[in-house]
């Protein structure tokens, strides 16, 4: 019995190289009790060696088994979805149905590489993610997948869909680059250029960062990876459309609200709905501005009306201020002759400064006019723009649309009490001011000068003032007569050095010294230029607006001589110097003789 049951065994050991028992039925063999000998027939025991035995493996059902029912072929370019198996020191695992697990690379997962410890908190096993089969090579047990390339390739596909369709969609911007504007579509990178950003030129485009925005695509090119979006595109669709409905209402002197759009050095562009309408700075408001931008600012609305309209070159002129009152219309009945206001300088011009009364009414402060004593050859010299003056309206011409102002006027004229304060024969002190031929200016009082003619500057006879005096040098002299309308004031320094007789007031000798009445005690503008002209008179003097003629009637310092049409003036002169008749039957001088017999 024993040897029977032992028999297959010896014969299959011959063939033990080409067939091997399974693992299981040695171990059923070792662990089973003996059992009683039965006698198998020769075709049960080859039975039961065909049932522990494996076929033959040959080189093609190596290369079959690689395509067992249930594995996926994976190729380059495929996008596919697969399953985490587990985040390694290489990248993540994923199962995607193929025969070994492919493998994203950390670079491969976001635009940005990340670590292994971000890997970990982003994936978990059995996590779906869409991947792109960057590298297949099984036979050597590698799969490279990416996350970002199939990102990628997702939306490429949905711009091709919206290219397709010619929709718009929305966009963030994440940064600005050198010539425009970048934004993320699905893990792709658009560009944006600046021109494309607005239907005007934009010249700051960092408010864009960050911000969502409507945009078209209006070009697509994958091999070239090359993807432009523009926002200009749907804001000229929407125009063109809001064009048409502002179009049909457009005719002179129809109002409408518009955006300001552009602001440049002549005017404004206003937004209409669709189309644009400038406004020249000179429709912008009655009042005085600089600059456009000081009256409006890019995003205001405002209220206009449709002045004409060219539509052949598709131009609409605006007016803002049309829709204001003009300040003039009632000017004369709100302002008179003699009321103070009260304004800001807008502008200094050679000949006088601008005074804003309100906004779009200007009066103007001729330099004439601005102050009593002081000679004013530049408005800077006593205003600045900005400051807040009183003025008094001297004029107001509603046809030329002018207002003549004063500021001197609001103050008391130094020269109306100038009389009572020195009345003739009083003695004053004061420095030279200027040199002339026919005498010399000395400061009465701050502003106030007054003129030693050539004959009261020493007892004795004074050729050229030049000889005693320079400007700058105090004098003494004693007042012989003040005119303050005419603004003169004569004096006489003999007097004060002891020639003549006292003056008193309504006497001969005042009388006779009233050079005021003569002409002298004005200074000309020409003072300084001197000569004989000068010596004789026919300078002119500017005051309080009315231009004045004055002639300094006396002796020609030049030749030495008496002019015989002097007169009754030298009568009254010898009575002033204190001559006695018979003085004035002596001899005279022989130059003097000769003129006096002509």
């Amino acid at each position: 019995m024993e040897d029977q049951t032992q028999t297959p065994a010896t014969e299959n050991t011959q063939d033990s190289g080409n067939i091997q028992p399974t693992q299981g039925t040695d171990t059923a063999q070792a662990s089973a009790p003996a059992a009683a000998p039965v006698q198998a027939s020769p075709s049960t025991a080859s039975q039961n060696i065909d049932d522990r035995e494996y076929p033959a493996m040959t080189m093609e059902d190596v290369l079959a088994s690689e395509n067992l029912p249930g594995m996926r072929e994976v190729s380059r370019g495929d996008v596919m979805t697969g399953t985490v198996v587990f985040v390694g020191n290489d990248g993540v695992a994923v199962d995607i149905g193929a025969k070994i697990e492919g493998v994203i690379p950390f670079n491969q997962i976001g635009d940005e590489p990340v670590s292994h410890e971000e890997a970990q908190a982003t994936f978990k096993p059995g996590d779906q993610v869409e991947v792109y089969v960057v590298r297949s090579d099984v036979p050597n047990g590698q799969i490279v997948l990416s996350k970002k390339r199939a990102e990628q390739d997702k939306g490429w596909r949905v711009l091709a869909d919206m290219q397709e369709r010619d929709e718009a969609f929305q966009v963030e911007i994440i940064e600005k680059v050198r010539g425009g504007l970048v934004a993320q579509i699905d893990g792709i990178r658009a560009f944006l250029p600046a021109s494309q950003v607005d239907t005007r030129r934009v010249n700051d485009l960092d408010p864009y960062v960050g911000k969502p925005l409507d945009v078209k695509l209006i070009e697509l090119n994958r091999k070239r990876n090359r993807v432009i979006i523009s926002h200009r595109a749907i804001m000229e669709a929407s125009k063109a459309q809001a064009r048409e409905a502002t179009i049909g209402q457009l005719e002179p002197g129809a109002t409408f609200e518009g955006e300001v759009v552009e602001i440049t050095d002549f005017g404004v562009f206003v937004n209409l709905g669709g189309i644009d309408g400038l406004v020249h700075r000179s429709e912008l408001t009655y009042g005085r501005f600089n600059h456009p931008r000081e009256v409006v600012k890019v995003g205001d609305k405002v209220q206009v009306q449709v002045i004409d309209i060219d539509p052949t070159k598709e131009r609409i002129n605006l007016s803002m201020k049309a829709l204001t009152t003009d300040p003039w219309e009632g000017a004369v009945e709100k302002y008179t002759v003699g009321q103070k206001v009260n304004g800001k300088i807008t502008n200094l011009t050679n000949f006088g400064a601008f005074v804003e009364i309100e906004p779009g009414l200007e009066g103007l402060v001729h330099v004439s006019e601005m102050s009593w004593t002081k000679r004013v050859r530049h408005p800077n010299e006593v205003l600045k723009e900005g400051d807040e003056v009183e003025a008094l309206i001297l004029r107001i011409d509603q046809k030329d649309r002018r207002i003549s102002l004063g500021l001197r006027q609001t103050t008391d004229d130094p020269w109306s009490s100038l009389p009572d304060r020195f009345p003739p024969g009083t003695p004053v002190k004061g420095k030279v001011t200027g040199l002339t031929d026919f005498g010399v200016f000395m400061e009465i009082e701050e502003g106030i000068e007054g003129l030693i003619h050539i004959s009261e500057l020493d007892l004795n006879r004074v050729n050229n003032p030049a000889d005693l005096f320079k400007k700058g040098d105090d004098i003494e002299a004693v007042i012989l007569n003040i005119d303050p309308v005419e603004q003169r004031a004569s004096l006489s320094r003999r007097r004060a050095l002891g020639g003549g007789p006292a003056v008193t007031p309504g006497g001969a000798g005042a009388r006779g010294g009233d050079y005021v009445s003569q002409g002298g005690g004005a200074r000309s503008d020409s003072r300084m230029g001197g000569g004989q002209g000068a010596a004789r008179g026919g300078g002119r003097r500017r005051g309080g607006g009315v231009d004045y003629d004055y002639s300094y009637a006396a002796k020609d310092a030049s030749a030495g001589k008496i002019s015989t049409k002097l007169g009754d003036v030298y009568a009254d002169l010898f009575a002033q110097f204190g001559l006695s008749s018979s003085d004035a039957d002596k001899k005279p001088e022989e130059g003097t003789e000769e003129k006096s017999g002509e």
